[in-house]
């Protein structure tokens, strides 16, 4: 994939990235934008874990995330991806 540099470059001892948000990046690299509540069954974590590193994530500007809409009615599906 295009992103594995990107996870390759954080993963030095002075940018450090705690093993939850390694998988979470190798996850989101893997199989691309996810929903927190896909991302929350494939690495079998509470949902909470996975959204406070998700924030962390995206506040070290690694991740960033987008909304879509399928045109019904309700809340938009909130997706994470990896940043280019």
């Amino acid at each position: 994939m295009a992103n594995r540099t990107a996870i390759e470059k954080y993963t030095e001892s002075k940018d450090f990235l705690s093993p939850i948000q390694y998988n979470l990046l190798k996850t989101l690299d893997n199989i691309g934008p996810s929903t927190r509540k896909d991302l929350v069954k494939h690495l079998i974590t509470p949902r909470t874990t996975i959204y406070d590193n998700l924030v962390k994530l995206q506040k070290r500007k690694l991740i960033e995330k987008f909304s879509r809409t399928d045109g019904k009615r309700g809340r938009p599906l909130v997706f994470w991806k990896i940043k280019p």
